[in-house]
């Protein structure tokens, strides 16, 4: 066990000698943050257009649900008025 730690060790040592950090171009870093920018934007604009279609919608089903509901009172009122219930007494 202790020697694979030590050939870890070693390991570790040597690679911290060979990679040095690297820092990216300048013109990367720009064209990266533009690009990260622009893609939030459009998750953004897709999430508004989504929520507005989800709204939109809503109403729509809103609106039909009460022209069926007041459809079905007053097709019951009419049934109502030519049928009356029977009286039994």
């Amino acid at each position: 066990m202790e020697e694979q730690e030590a050939t870890l060790v070693r390991i570790s040592e040597r690679l911290q000698q060979l990679l040095v950090p690297v820092e990216p171009p300048l013109a990367y870093v720009r064209s990266l943050r533009a690009e990260l920018v622009e893609a939030a934007r459009r998750r953004q604009e897709r999430a508004h257009r989504l929520r507005r279609i989800l709204l939109v919608g809503a109403a729509i089903a809103g609106s039909v649900a009460s022209v069926a509901g007041v459809t079905a009172f007053l097709v019951l009122r009419r049934r109502a008025r030519v049928h009356p219930p029977a009286v039994v007494g």
